[in-house]
């Protein structure tokens, strides 16, 4: 998961500059460094909760059930059934 959160803010990092570049050679706008921090920490934290999710996913679908008996949740007959 560390993996996950270091690649995520390096890509994020990368991104933001380079549109930050491209809006300054094309457009003349300039995005200050606070509101750069900022895209950059949102996009890592929207990154992270996604692949989060992808790996909790993936691991999910790998799991085998246990051996044994499981209980179905339905009631199984009460001792006033069995008397009768």
């Amino acid at each position: 998961m560390k993996k996950l959160i270091w690649i995520t803010f390096f890509s994020a990092i990368i991104i933001v500059n380079l549109l930050a570049m491209a809006a300054d050679y094309f457009g003349g706008v300039y995005i200050a460094i606070p509101y750069r921090l900022v895209m950059i920490l949102a996009i890592t934290l929207i990154g992270t909760i996604f692949g989060g999710a992808w790996v909790l996913m993936r691991t999910a679908e790998q799991e085998q059930p246990h051996p044994g008996t499981t209980q179905s949740g339905q009631p199984g007959p009460s001792s006033d059934d069995r008397q009768r």
